[in-house]
């Protein structure tokens, strides 16, 4: 609620600014101008594709945002409804601009899928590259855009772009052409845009950070240059721990392998590690994640890597924001699953809590009792386990739950 008020008002502001007026009433300014350029480029698409180079380059019109506007949006396609927020829209479709970057070999990367914890956008680094139209002095992205934040969490300005190449539909093609908003740039994680910046940037999170340096009359026109050098620098790579491990020489080449790539790394543990390791392990993984080594996802069978680091708050049930579903696991191997039901019915604001427990023995029972729950918004769920439990007791219920539950987080019960 909050956010919509602060985008009214913004919005506002650019109409008596005479900047963009309002979500879905673009319309191109310099139709002229666009339509020399591509006939003079010979770019019926809109997009210059310069193989020797490795790059593509495209026209993009200044939306008229002022330097107090918020910019979520670097840049949007041309259907988009966004231009409030955003800093400038393609002439180009991002079809033509994703096509013209696999073109030059930009291969398709992994777009942020928070269902599957991957909250960092993977793929190739490029460079971005700005020219006004009639000027010849190029401009690097952190002379167009402001970061109010890059004193205390890094110049992310400054760092390669990540070239995804966006979320797919099911005949291939991007979905940023035709949904909403149809970002070919979007400066917080958003699957279908086809080009982010490098980091786990949640859309709240990062909502006021990004403004313009100036701004720029609407209609502006500039040529946008995306250019991929060099070789391939990203690199995966499933972290495997087995029982009694020495974390530190795991450590160290993560770290090394960090200074010589982008690397995106995912957790595994052998079937007899214990719970206690396993945590042990995520919290010595925590401590490089986001410090050049990207905890990105979850390795097949496996638990994302946060999932062992829940808050230890959360183990009251009063005080949750909502309550998942929860299973208990024993020492003697019995389980108990869990629906916490908030009764709102009675005097006060806090819900009166209702616990329905269920024993079960096969994890493939789980379904059926979350099913029976009549929960259909929750889509986390709490497992407790003794410290000695075995990873190979835990991870069937992934195979159990997934995908209808994408959050899972594990206590340690004494």
């Amino acid at each position: 609620m909050i956010k919509l008020v602060v985008l009214m008002a913004a919005a506002a502001m650019a109409i008596a600014a005479g900047g963009a007026t309002a979500p879905g009433d673009w319309h191109t300014v310099h139709t002229n101008e666009i339509a020399r350029w591509k006939a003079e480029h010979c770019a019926k698409d809109g997009v210059v594709v310069d193989r020797a180079a490795r790059s593509v380059t495209f026209l993009v019109e200044a939306t008229g945002v002022s330097e107090v506007d918020p910019v979520e949006f670097f840049v949007i396609g041309p259907l988009s409804d966004r231009a409030y927020e955003s800093f400038a829209v393609s002439a180009a479709s991002p079809s033509a601009i994703a096509a013209a970057l696999e073109s030059v070999g930009v291969p398709r990367g992994l777009p942020v899928d928070h269902s599957r914890s991957r909250f960092w956008p993977q793929g190739e680094g490029v460079k971005i590259s700005m020219r006004a139209m009639n000027e010849k002095d190029a401009m690097a992205l952190k002379d167009v855009l402001d970061d109010s934040r890059a004193a205390e969490e890094g110049a992310v300005l400054e760092r390669p772009v990540v070239a995804t190449l966006g979320a797919r539909d099911a005949s291939g093609a991007p979905v940023a052409d035709t949904n909403m908003p149809c970002a070919v740039f979007a400066l917080y994680g958003h699957a279908p845009s086809l080009l982010q910046l490098d980091g786990a940037f949640d859309q709240s999170g990062v909502y006021g950070r990004f403004r313009a340096k100036r701004r720029h009359s609407q209609g502006d026109l500039f040529e946008m240059t995306v250019t991929c050098g060099g070789a391939p620098r990203m690199e995966e790579k499933v972290v495997e721990i087995a029982k009694g491990m020495d974390l530190a020489p795991v450590l160290a080449d993560l770290r090394v392998r960090a200074a010589q790539s982008a690397l995106y790394a995912r957790l595994s543990f052998a079937p007899d590690v214990p719970l206690s390791e396993a945590v042990r392990a995520a919290q010595a993984l925590s401590m490089v994640d986001g410090a050049g080594v990207r905890m990105n996802g979850a390795a097949p069978g496996q638990f994302f890597f946060r999932a062992f680091l829940p808050d230890p708050a959360w183990r009251r049930r009063e005080g949750r924001i909502f309550q998942p579903f929860e299973v208990h696991v024993s020492a003697d191997g019995s389980r108990k699953f869990v629906h916490v039901e908030e009764d709102y019915s009675g005097a006060g604001i806090d819900p009166v809590l209702k616990p329905h427990e269920k024993t079960f023995s096969a994890w493939s029972e789980l379904s059926t009792l979350v099913s029976g729950a009549r929960a259909d918004k929750v889509d986390v769920l709490f497992l407790f386990a003794p410290p000695a439990t075995p990873m190979r007791e835990l991870t069937p219920v992934l195979g159990a739950l997934s995908p209808r539950i994408s959050t899972f987080y594990i206590f340690e019960n004494p």
